[in-house]
């Protein structure tokens, strides 16, 4: 079975996608804080909440989940999925949600 994550966008600043994770690839991005999808439309669906709150963050409102745990970019240096960052996602009930 296929697992998914979120990382950078490969245009736009503080935008994610979705992405497919190579096994080997799966431990070492839950272990840089990155969420595990275990299915494409989920990690679209916050992907694409998580671009809404980047859009409203852009236009200079105070971000509405502020993120305290992750780097302040949002995304890891330590490790890479498709030659992307992983993205560290904010852990809201509407954003990004761990799966197992």
């Amino acid at each position: 079975m296929n697992c998914y994550t979120l990382v950078e966008h490969e245009n736009l600043a503080n935008f994610v996608v979705a992405a497919a994770v190579p096994p080997k690839l799966e431990a070492r991005a839950k272990q840089h804080m990155g969420v595990i999808f275990d299915d494409y439309e989920k990690a679209d669906t916050a992907a694409n909440e998580i671009n809404d709150w980047a859009c409203v963050q852009a236009l200079g409102v105070e971000p509405l989940y502020p993120n305290r745990v992750a780097h302040l970019t949002g995304f890891s240096s330590k490790c890479r999925v498709d030659g992307r960052r992983l993205y560290i996602p904010i852990t809201t009930s509407d954003t990004a949600i761990k799966e197992s």
